[in-house]
C-alpha cells in the first residue's frame, strides 16, 4: 500500500461580482438570489490528514482528443505529457451569467474532460430546459450532442453525477436521454491514466440504494478494491459533511477511505469548502452557477470555506501527485489541495511554534528573503507575533499606531541536520496568519495565503480580512521541501494587512521534516 499525503495550500480571492437574481425553487434545495449571502464566508477546523491508495497506475495516457482551443483568461500552465487535467463543476445548471463565466473559464483551461457533482438542470430536471442549462455552455464536451447550440465533441468528455434537481421532475429520464454515459449511467467509473473516478447517485430516489450495504454501495466497494489507479476519486452530489445550508448528508457517510478512496468531491451546498474527516479529504463545490449561500454551522473537520465567488475545480494528475484547485473567473485561486503518492509518515521538528523571529516594519529592500541577507539590526521576539488577537509572545510596535504598516517582514534562522530529513520530500507546516502572507524557504516561495498572484510589494493589500471562524487557528499543510538544505536555513515571511486601520495582526508558524 502506498501512502498518499495531503498538501493543502490556500489563497483567498476577491468576489467575482454580482449577477442577476434567480427566480423559482425546486424541492429539497432552496435557491436564493445571488449576492444575498450574509455572515462569515470562511470556516476552518481540524488539521489535514492523510489517505491511502493502493498500487501504481498501469493506465495509459490522458484522453485529450477534441480538447477545445485555449481561450481568453487561460493563465495556467499547460499540463506535461502523461498528465491528466479535468474540471469539476457543481450546482451549475442555470443559464445565468455565473454559469457562462465559469464555462468560459473552463474552456480556456482546455481540460481533457469535465465532470460534475450534480444539479445539472434546474429546477425540476425538465427535458425542456436541459439543453439550455447544459448544452448551451458545455456542448463542445458532449458526444453525441443533439442540441441546438453547435457541434458536440467527437468523443464524449462530459461526465455528470445526478443531483436532486435532476430527479425533481419525477424521474431521471431527461438526464439519461441527454447523456451517453458508462455503466447504468446513474453510477459508473472512469479511468484516465493515473486517476480513476467513481461517480455515484446520492439521491434517495436512486433505485439501487444510497447506503453502503445496497447494490450501489457494494458496487463501489468492489470497484475501489479492484482499481490499481494511483489516485481514486469519488464524486457525488450530497456531501457526507458540509457546513453549508444543507449540512451533513449523513446517509452518504460511507467508509470511503477504508474502501480505498483518496479524495471525495461533492456539491449540493452553494459554496466551496475543504473538509478532512477520518483522514479523507472532501471538497464541496456547489458554486458553479446557482446562487451562492453563506455557511451555517461548522461541520467536523472543516478546513476552509469560501462563499464569495463562483468557480470550478481544476484537477491536474500525474503518477506522483494530484492537484485540485478551486478557481474563480479571472483566474483567482481560492484553494489548492495536493495529494502525494508516497510521503513521510513521521515528522521531526525544524522550527518550534514559539521560536524567536527577527522582524521589521519598514521595507527591507531587495534580497531580504535570501539566506545571506543581513538581519542583525532587526528587532526580535518569540512567536506568536502580532497584536490585537491575544496570547502574543511578542507584541509588534505597529499595533500602537493609528495607521498600521501594511506589511511586516519576519525572518527565522534554523539548522537542519542532513540525517534528520528526507531530501526533496514535502515539509509539514502549521500556520496561523492574519490577514495574508507569503512564506519563503531560503529565498524560494513555498506558500501564499490571502494575497493576489504575481509580484507583491510593501503596499499590496491582503485580499480580505480573516473570518472569525479561521483566525487565529493553526492550519496544517505540506509545502515543497526542495529548498531545504543541510546546515543553515532561513524562513522568511511577509504578513500583509487588508486595511491600514486593522485592529489585529498575527504570525505563528511551526515546521517539521519527514523522518528518514
Amino acid at each position: 500500500m502506498s501512502r498518499v499525503a495531503l498538501w493543502l495550500v490556500l489563497l483567498t480571492a476577491c468576489p467575482a461580482g454580482q449577477v442577476a437574481s434567480e427566480t423559482g425553487h425546486g424541492a429539497g434545495d432552496e435557491v436564493t438570489a445571488p449576492g444575498g449571502s450574509s455572515g462569515s464566508d470562511e470556516v476552518g477546523g481540524a488539521a489535514a490528514g492523510t489517505a491511502t491508495a493502493a498500487g501504481a497506475s498501469t493506465g495509459g495516457p490522458a484522453d485529450s482528443a477534441g480538447s477545445p482551443t485555449s481561450g481568453a483568461g487561460d493563465t495556467g500552465e499547460a499540463p506535461l505529457p502523461g498528465t491528466v487535467r479535468f474540471a469539476v463543476i457543481g450546482d451549475y445548471g442555470l443559464d445565468l451569467e455565473p454559469t457562462r463565466e465559469v464555462a468560459a473559464m473552463i474552456t480556456g483551461w482546455a481540460p481533457d474532460f469535465v465532470a460534475t457533482v450534480g444539479d445539472n438542470n434546474y429546477f425540476i430536471g425538465s427535458a425542456a430546459t436541459i439543453d439550455l442549462n447544459i448544452g448551451k455552455h458545455y456542448h463542445a464536451f458532449i458526444a453525441p450532442y443533439q442540441g441546438v447550440y453547435g457541434l458536440g465533441a467527437t468523443e464524449n468528455r462530459f461526465f455528470p453525477c445526478p443531483g436532486n434537481h435532476d430527479w425533481d421532475g419525477g424521474s431521471l429520464d431527461p438526464y439519461l436521454d441527454f447523456f451517453t454515459l458508462p455503466g447504468n449511467e446513474r453510477y459508473y467509473r472512469l479511468r484516465r491514466g493515473p486517476v480513476e473516478l467513481f461517480f455515484l447517485d446520492s439521491d434517495p430516489r436512486e433505485p439501487d440504494g444510497v447506503a453502503p450495504e445496497t447494490v450501489q454501495g457494494q458496487w463501489l466497494e468492489a470497484a475501489l478494491g479492484e482499481s490499481d489507479a494511483t489516485f481514486k476519486v469519488v464524486l457525488l452530489h450530497h456531501p457526507p459533511r458540509s457546513s453549508g445550508y444543507h449540512r451533513d448528508s449523513t446517509w452518504m457517510q460511507w467508509p470511503f477511505a477504508a474502501w480505498g478512496a483518496d479524495l471525495v468531491l461533492g456539491g449540493h451546498d452553494h459554496n466551496y469548502e475543504r473538509i478532512v474527516a477520518d483522514g479523507l479529504p472532501l471538497l464541496v463545490n456547489g458554486a458553479s452557477g446557482a446562487a451562492l449561500r453563506p455557511f451555517v454551522l461548522e461541520t467536523m473537520g472543516s478546513q476552509r470555506g469560501h462563499s464569495d465567488s463562483y468557480g470550478a475545480l481544476r484537477v491536474t494528475v500525474d503518477e506522483e501527485k494530484l492537484v485540485a484547485e478551486f478557481v474563480a473567473p479571472g483566474q483567482l485561486l481560492i484553494d489548492r489541495v495536493t495529494l502525494f503518492a508516497g510521503a513521510p509518515e513521521q515528522w521531526a521538528p525544524l522550527v518550534a511554534t514559539g521560536a524567536t523571529w527577527r522582524y521589521a516594519e519598514h521595507d527591507p529592500g531587495p534580497g531580504w528573503t535570501a539566506p545571506e541577507f543581513v538581519d542583525a539590526g532587526w528587532a526580535s521576539g518569540a512567536a506568536p507575533l502580532g497584536y490585537g488577537v491575544g496570547g502574543e509572545g511578542t507584541t509588534l510596535p505597529g499595533g500602537e499606531l493609528p495607521v498600521k504598516p501594511m506589511t511586516t517582514y519576519l525572518r527565522h534562522h534554523f539548522v537542519a541536520d542532513e540525517a534528520s530529513f528526507v531530501a526533496g520530500a514535502p515539509l509539514r507546516m502549521r500556520l496561523a496568519v492574519d490577514d495574508g502572507a507569503v512564506v519563503y524557504l531560503n529565498g524560494v516561495e513555498v506558500y501564499r495565503i490571502n494575497l493576489p498572484e504575481g509580484a507583491v510589494t510593501r503596499g499590496t493589500r491582503a485580499v480580505r480580512t480573516v473570518g472569525e471562524w479561521f483566525a487565529p487557528r493553526m492550519s496544517e499543510t505540506l509545502i515543497a521541501g526542495d529548498a531545504l538544505v543541510a546546515g543553515d536555513n532561513v524562513l522568511a515571511v511577509e504578513v500583509h494587512q487588508h486595511f491600514v486601520y486593522s485592529s489585529d495582526l498575527r504570525l505563528e508558524l511551526e515546521l517539521a521534516a519527514g523522518v528518514p
